[in-house]
């Protein structure tokens, strides 16, 4: 609709064509302007040449370079388009240069801020938070100031794993032909979904040495009466380093551990301490030597009090260490049951035999531990005896082996099991299993093929952890309480910080690297225009300057 302005040009063409007819003026004698003017045929035509032909240029040029800037030309390369913008805000982001301020998210922002400045006003942004929370910050809007506002208002926390939420909630916005999604991360940790549009990324950061605190686990009381609490630091220094950890009770400090962490792994240590009365664990990692990232340098967990847990331990004597260790336990209430004993009407929470019971039914239990016993009763074959086997696997992550090392017991005899369907072996030899699990009937049951009394486990504080394991194994569980912090450790991913430039799944894009953009073309245009316009209305000037020049030149000649 506005190149129909160029109809203007029209009426300019027709007021330089038109030619000014001569006035008459009386004179004395026309012979005098003969003489000069010379002979000539007089003509009555309005319209001639342009006197004026450079000036009737400049102004058409400057009328069409005005339509065009109204009209609001653009290049191909500049037509709007929509970013959505997904920011890592994990933890790994508030990693700092040794020696200076300025954060892995600092650079993410400066980097945000550089590809916005060289945006046009018709492209649209969109900002999607990955961290401790995923968040759209803001939907595609073209008030790039809104965006960069709240790139600013938002911190290093959380891990990583919430960044394939993240771009899954970008993917679903990028429904435009020319939206494109643009990751800004330092890498760590990062995994790209399964994604319509791949996205760019722009990686930032530095490698730099760090250490912390990975896991910390608090078990309010084992078998012994004293409260365990492990803990592992993480590292990815080129080089052993000699730390120290701070336990704490809310603000109470209850014991400083010298540790040694390995070059470019991790630590891990259990510590059996008295804790005094508090509702939160604490440990301070401190006296690292250089660390670019503070926030792994504490973690902290709830003390969660345990319910009660009843016992019904079958056994041929009141006196054994099964029943020893779970007299020590705070938490137990127990029953102890000879192999004719009566068994109690009321349900158990726990039922441990490491005797067969022979006055009838088993006990009623939610959770049964046999060690040692002939399995028929509990569904399972008893397979061959093996002398002194050796022990080649056990399911060392699962919750009833927690910092139970069987590697190395001397076990002079146990029976192998054969596995029926639903049953999974939990520790290996070369002959076949030697400790099953399954689920019957609505309860868990753990058989092993051999008595911990009959080797040198009760010798070892695996057998104390093993204990301890059945317990919270069986345990009802606490009813959650709304008011209490969850755990704050941050996982190891997040402290072996050094940034990863190639993720697979993504594309090198030109979001960020690419040169601001010039000026809009219609601005452009319209400064052209002005100044034709300026250049036309000094041509008079200009003349009268050059003739006075020539003039003068003659003078001085003459």
């Amino acid at each position: 609709m506005f190149l129909a302005l160029g109809l203007v040009a029209v009426p300019i063409v027709a007021a330089y064509l038109h030619r000014q007819r001569r006035r008459r003026q009386e004179v004395s004698s026309a012979l005098l302007f003969r003489v000069i003017a010379g002979e000539n045929t007089p003509t009555k035509r309005a319209l001639a040449r342009p006197r004026h032909l450079f000036s009737l240029i400049a102004v058409l040029l400057a009328v069409l370079a005005l339509i065009a800037a109204a009209a609001d030309f653009q290049r191909e390369t500049s037509k709007p388009r929509d970013w959505i913008i997904v920011l890592d805000t994990s933890a790994s982001m508030g990693a700092t240069v040794l020696g200076a301020d300025v954060s892995r998210l600092d650079e993410a922002r400066d980097t945000l801020a550089d590809a916005l400045a060289s945006m046009g006003p018709g492209d649209r942004v969109a900002l999607v938070t990955a961290g401790a929370a995923t968040a759209v910050q803001i939907g595609l809007t073209e008030d790039h100031g809104a965006v960069m506002d709240l790139a600013a208002g938002v911190t290093a926390d959380g891990s990583s794993e919430a960044l394939p939420r993240a771009l899954a909630i970008a993917d679903a916005m990028a429904t435009g032909d020319d939206a494109e999604i643009v990751l800004l991360t330092d890498g760590v940790g990062v995994s790209i979904p399964s994604m319509r549009r791949a996205p760019q990324v722009h990686t930032v950061g530095s490698a730099g040495p760090n250490l912390g605190i990975n896991a910390l686990a608090v078990r309010e009381a084992d078998a012994l009466g004293l409260a365990e609490v492990f803990l592992s630091v993480t590292s990815n220094v080129g080089s052993d380093r000699e730390v120290e950890v701070v336990l704490q009770v809310d603000d109470t400090v209850v014991d400083v551990l010298p540790l040694t962490v390995p070059s470019r792994s991790a630590a891990e240590h259990l510590h059996r301490v008295a804790l005094p009365e508090g509702a939160r664990i604490r440990a301070t990692l401190q006296n690292h030597g250089d660390d670019v990232l503070s926030l792994d340098d504490v973690a902290s967990t709830p003390r969660a009090e345990g319910e009660r847990v009843g016992v019904v331990l079958v056994s041929r004597t009141r006196v054994s260490f099964t029943a020893e260790a779970l007299r020590l336990h705070p938490r137990v209430d127990l029953r102890v049951l000879g192999p004719f004993d009566v068994a109690p009407s009321e349900t158990a929470d726990l039922l441990i035999l490491e005797a067969d019971y022979r006055a009838g039914p088993l006990p009623p239990a939610r959770a049964v531990l046999a060690m040692g016993i002939d399995p028929t009763p509990l569904g399972v074959e008893r397979g061959p005896s093996v002398p002194a086997p050796d022990i080649m696997r056990w399911s060392f992550d699962d919750p009833l082996f927690r910092f139970v090392d069987l590697e190395s017991i001397e076990l002079p005899r146990a029976n192998t099991l054969r596995l029926n369907e639903g049953m999974r072996s939990m520790l290996d030899s070369e002959q076949g299993p030697l400790a099953v699990q399954f689920n019957r009937d609505g309860r868990d049951v753990v058989v092993f093929g051999f008595a911990p009394h009959d080797s040198d486990l009760v010798l070892r504080v695996g057998f104390v952890n093993l204990i301890a394991n059945a317990v919270e194994w069986a345990a009802p569980q606490a009813p959650d309480d709304p008011g209490a912090e969850p755990p704050r450790v941050l996982p190891a991913t997040e402290s072996r910080i050094d940034p990863v430039r190639a993720i697979p799944g993504a594309l090198q894009g030109d979001f960020a690297d690419r040169p601001a953009t010039d000026s809009p073309l219609w601005r452009t245009l319209a400064w052209v225009a002005l100044g034709l316009l300026l250049l036309e209305g000094l041509l008079p000037w200009s003349a009268r300057a050059l003739g006075w020049a020539r003039e003068t030149w003659g003078r001085r000649k003459r």
